[in-house]
């Protein structure tokens, strides 16, 4: 009885669960022009030349390893194995599969990245706190700056 609660239970959850009635494929032959919003599933074999966001239900975007995304991405939930040109917007967790190539700035809350995933652009991380860090220094910087404290105390 306990493991059938169990199962109950998980079955039950509104957002947890996948409605894979809900789910939209773009093959790999097929290109799409224009922005793109969805709710449930979205799974891109092919090439999307435009903006994905998603409806107010929420929903998951998968690119597969022939996939291609030109454009921004603003989804909860992605798993990248193909590649993106364009800022990536994962409020919720981000997942960049072995084959992953984003050209852009990642913004995330949680992040899984696999070995041989590529990003060319800033990883920032989504958070209520905000740091600012200072800048790394340059090699010459350090070097200089502790010449002119030993001449400051001299």
């Amino acid at each position: 009885m306990l493991g059938r609660d169990k199962k109950n239970a998980a079955n039950s959850g509104g957002a947890a669960q996948q409605d894979y009635r809900n789910h939209t494929l773009i093959a790999p032959s097929a290109t799409v022009k224009g922005d793109l919003e969805f709710t449930g599933g979205l799974h891109v074999q092919g090439t999307v030349e435009g903006n994905i966001s998603v409806g107010k239900e929420g929903g998951r975007l998968i690119i597969g390893e022939t996939g291609t995304v030109k454009g921004e991405i603003q989804v909860p939930q992605v798993v990248i194995n193909g590649r993106v040109e364009g800022d990536v917007h994962a409020t919720e967790n981000l997942e960049l599969a072995e084959k992953a190539s984003v050209e852009g700035n990642v913004y995330y809350l949680m992040i899984e990245m696999v070995m041989g995933a590529r990003v060319n652009g800033k990883l920032v991380r989504l958070d209520d706190e905000r740091r600012n860090l200072p800048a790394p220094e340059k090699k010459g910087e350090k070097a200089d700056a502790g010449k002119q404290v030993a001449a400051d105390n001299s």
